[in-house]
């Protein structure tokens, strides 16, 4: 007897076109209209600290509470031979652009993680930097080797890539959020960055997005996650390329895993490539550009009784968000909102150089729509990164 198969994963399409309403893009199109002529790097750490929907100068808006750099363009067009560039913002947010007209990018978008420097022992020192939106590797020094940061970072005692897909994130991309760095007993590749592009128009893409995982340039160094990318428009036309793919490996490190694409459009050309491969979905009007605002968070706010800063930079070098002097076993308490108290808390505990570690939370007090959780713990001397996740039941 033959059996029916159906095929869940569809040929991204470009089908006869239908009238749609316009898109209700929330864009003023105060920072201008973005058309360089040479290759540039946009500096994120120029953007004015202001709620998202502030109007902009030029350099974006930093909104802590969504935790992105927002630009609102009149339009985008990107064109052949020039490739745009990011330098991070101290808080390594990531690149959200609210665009009024079309957006073009004949030549190419590069959000890519760094490969880390391994050529010396000082340059080993420096964890590799991500792309905007994703998560810094695992560094080398004397007394050990860092695992690299994110919810999926590779650990630095083990021979394996820094997970994506299979570690967080979902298929819509809320919230925005990129790829975890490598760690092995090497110093790790940066993890690719996320951006956000809205138009209420058409994206023309002839050319190439990248937000791919930082390499292996040598055996024992893992490669990071691939990033995120997300579009949204009306007609998503061209026949270029989007990659949020896993950083290169060798044969002593698989290659990092992929990061995740999501396209809202009503219309995608077959012509354009993505990896990994996605659809089109038809969007939303207006679209969801952020998360609910009874969508569930964690956040550490304290440690050894003192509180930790609501915009946390992690800077992992002469400074620290938090700084304590104690080697002995301290309480930091973790808050979650708009999270069922029969789903599990976790923290995890990533020294600069060292293996990261997860310890389960205990509940103290509170509900559903606000608890305390307690996570009790002797801490690594040194620098060290705390990152809460809260899972569902």
């Amino acid at each position: 007897m033959r059996h029916k198969t159906t095929s869940i994963l569809l040929a991204a399409f470009f089908g006869a076109l239908t009238a749609h309403a316009q898109l209700s893009i929330p864009s003023d199109g105060s920072d201008g209209a973005f058309n360089p002529t040479t290759n540039v790097e946009i500096d994120l750490g120029l953007a004015t600290t202001a709620l998202w929907n502030s109007p902009g100068s030029g350099n974006g808006v930093y909104d802590a509470d969504k935790w992105a750099v927002v630009f609102k363009y009149s339009s985008v067009n990107i064109p052949a031979g020039v490739t745009v560039t990011f330098k991070n913002h101290p808080t390594y947010a990531p690149v959200v652009w609210l665009v009024q007209g079309n957006v073009t990018i004949a030549g190419e978008l590069n959000l890519d993680g760094k490969t880390p420097i391994v050529d010396d022992a000082i340059g080993q020192l420096v964890p590799a930097e991500p792309g905007p939106g994703g998560y810094r590797g695992g560094p080398k020094g004397p007394i050990g080797t860092g695992s690299g940061l994110g919810p999926g970072g590779g650990n630095g005692k083990n021979y394996g890539e820094a997970l994506f897909s299979s570690a967080y994130g979902n298929p819509q991309v809320i919230p925005l959020i990129g790829g975890s760095g490598g760690g092995q007993r090497w110093a790790g590749g940066g993890g690719g960055g996320a951006i956000l592009i809205a138009t209420t128009s058409t994206i023309n893409l002839n050319g190439k997005i990248n937000a791919n995982g930082g390499g292996s340039p040598i055996n024992g160094v893992t490669p990071a996650s691939g990033g995120a990318v997300k579009l949204i428009a009306q007609i998503v036309w061209g026949s270029g390329q989007i990659n949020a793919k896993g950083g290169a490996g060798n044969q002593f490190s698989v290659a990092g895993d992929y990061g995740r694409i999501r396209i809202e459009a009503n219309s995608l050309s077959s012509a354009i490539g993505t990896t990994p491969e996605t659809i089109a979905f038809p969007p939303a009007n207006p679209p969801s550009v952020w998360p609910a605002a009874n969508a569930p968070t964690a956040r550490v706010i304290s440690v050894d009784s003192i509180n930790a800063p609501l915009d946390p930079r992690a800077p992992l070098v002469a400074a620290a968000d938090v700084a304590i002097q104690n080697s002995n076993q301290v309480n930091i308490l973790i808050e979650t909102t708009n999270f069922p108290i029969e789903g599990a808390v976790q923290l995890n505990i990533t020294p600069k150089f060292g293996d990261r570690s997860t310890l389960n939370a205990t509940r103290l007090s509170g509900d559903i729509t606000s608890a305390i959780w307690r996570v009790q713990t002797t801490l690594p001397q040194g620098f060290v990164t705390l990152q809460a996740r809260a899972t569902q039941p």
